[in-house]
């Protein structure tokens, strides 16, 4: 691997690179693992999705980019658009840290539409002569031409009494007020969320304090990527802890990705309770989730995450100078006081021909015979209480990328240690679900280099990275009695060099 020096991890883009990262981008279109439907860096490394916002007639998302290799550097934003979360055009370079007070990176932040303008919150990553940093919570607004002017002032500037870990902005409008929910760490190394508010999105912001959670006064050391959506008459507190212990089948990744259902309390600053701190995805790979600013469905919200997370690395793509994607879109409601998570309506447009049909454990189409697609959509319905074993790009006496069933154990699989190109091991390579009402259904993405498996119509999600090799082609499916069906996956996301 290639040692970075730190002039080399802190070069801001310019015009005048444009024909080193076009001759990038080639090299890494050629990967065998760049995906047909997930958003993809166009080159270097793409993290946490920012500004997801419905504006203009368009879906407009954001993602943290450093352009020149697979490694976390100086983070730019760059631009996406769909007019229907499933085909994504890249738009370019969004914004890139030109500012002292983000002078080492324009760090993540959210979305807000009000009228003509798309507001940008994010957090400007300051650092001094002597390296120490200086967080500033920073303003950019994009017009309906797509112009995306930053403010020269901070909305919010260091917050004395906590660590310089204060960071990515949620800006939200609640009865008339501004809010921005930012992620912090206290001097006593916990992390904590912050409230601040003001009647004017561009000035005028106080801090009202810390945000509690009843009920619950460890969230680990950090919080990250806050956000807060209001779906019917409820509310969902999603955040990115760090430092959450391992309590058995849960919070086995580096760093989690959560959220709790309850009622927001503005006039004493407490969020209580309603559901317990669930995982949002009980996967391998799952970040920084964010939620879109929208109107198009009512009583639901639309969400994105990194595919990833902090520290992870992939080394089969980190050496061809790429890293990252994000997730597909999900559409998540309450019911009752659980969140349910499924691909949004529009997914259904990347399902193609038919190659695999089975019906009541009986084939009736077959066009794959034994051989694994490198992207597909596959669907397993009612396996009427059966134990079900899928083992996608496998060899023979491998087991490949594992999604089993056990019906005497209630007890989902996901499982990639058979795998030849392992990585991220010291955090286990397999997780597992207990399914209390036993399995009645599996929608799986699979997109080159990952899995996503919605259980039983989004009661639990599963999210994982995997890089099979030429020789990992086969699939073999067991289960009696089972309706699966198999479909080509469209391709909807081009992988053009847009800078």
């Amino acid at each position: 691997m290639k040692e970075w020096t730190r002039e080399e991890l802190y070069r801001a883009v310019q015009e005048s690179d444009r024909e080193e990262l076009r001759q990038l981008h080639e090299t890494i279109k050629e990967s065998p693992w760049r995906s047909d439907f997930h958003i993809q860096t166009v080159t270097g490394l793409l993290n946490d999705p920012n500004g997801f916002s419905r504006f203009n007639g368009k879906w407009h998302l954001f993602y943290q980019w450093f352009p020149f290799g697979g490694v976390h550097g100086l983070k730019h934003w760059y631009h996406v658009t769909s007019d229907d979360l499933v085909t994504w055009k890249n738009e370019g370079l969004a914004m890139k840290p030109h500012l002292l007070e983000d002078n080492r990176g324009c760090y993540s932040g959210s979305g807000l539409v009000k009228g003509d303008t798309l507001y940008l919150a994010y957090t400007g990553n300051n650092k001094d002569i002597h390296w120490v940093r200086h967080p500033f919570q920073m303003l950019a607004k994009m017009d309906k031409n797509g112009k995306i002017t930053k403010s020269q002032v901070p909305l919010i500037y260091e917050q004395k009494g906590y660590t310089e870990h204060q960071r990515d902005p949620k800006l939200f409008e609640h009865n008339g007020r501004y809010y921005i929910l930012l992620g912090a760490q206290n001097e006593q190394k916990k992390g904590v969320f912050l409230l601040f508010t003001s009647e004017e999105i561009e000035k005028g912001w106080k801090l009202l304090g810390e945000l509690k959670v009843r009920g619950y006064e460890d969230f680990g050391f950090m919080i990250e990527c806050p956000d807060i959506e209001k779906i019917g008459d409820k509310w969902l507190l999603l955040f990115s802890p760090q430092g959450l212990e391992e309590q058995g089948d849960l919070f086995r990744n580096k760093y989690n990705n959560g959220y709790i259902i309850g009622r927001m309390d503005f006039d004493n600053l407490e969020f209580i309770p309603e559901s317990e701190f669930c995982e949002l995805d009980r996967g391998l790979d799952f970040y920084a989730a964010q939620c879109a600013c929208q109107d198009v469905y009512p009583d639901a919200a639309i969400m994105t995450a990194w595919f990833g997370c902090g520290e992870y690395k992939t080394p089969v793509t980190d050496e061809q100078g790429y890293s990252g994607l994000l997730t597909l879109p999900r559409m998540l409601k309450i019911e009752g006081n659980r969140l349910l998570q499924t691909p949004v309506p529009e997914a259904k447009k990347l399902r193609g021909n038919v190659l695999f049909e089975a019906k009541n454990g009986s084939i009736v189409r077959d066009t794959m015979h034994g051989l694994m697609p490198s992207s597909c959509i596959m669907r397993l319905e009612d396996p009427d209480s059966e134990s079900v074993n899928l083992n996608l790009f496998s060899r023979p006496r491998k087991n490949g990328f594992m999604i089993s069933y056990d019906k005497f154990r209630k007890t989902l699989v996901l499982d990639r240690s058979d795998m030849n190109n392992q990585f991220n091991t010291e955090f286990g390579a397999e997780r597992k679900v207990k399914l209390e009402n036993g399995l009645k259904s599996l929608e799986i993405y699979v997109d080159r280099s990952s899995v996503e498996v919605f259980v039983n119509d989004g009661e639990y999600v599963l999210s994982a990275r995997m890089f099979p090799e030429k020789e990992e082609n086969l699939i073999r499916m067991g289960g009696r009695n089972i309706d699966l069906t198999v479909w080509s996956a469209v391709k909807s996301v081009e992988d053009d060099f847009v800078i």
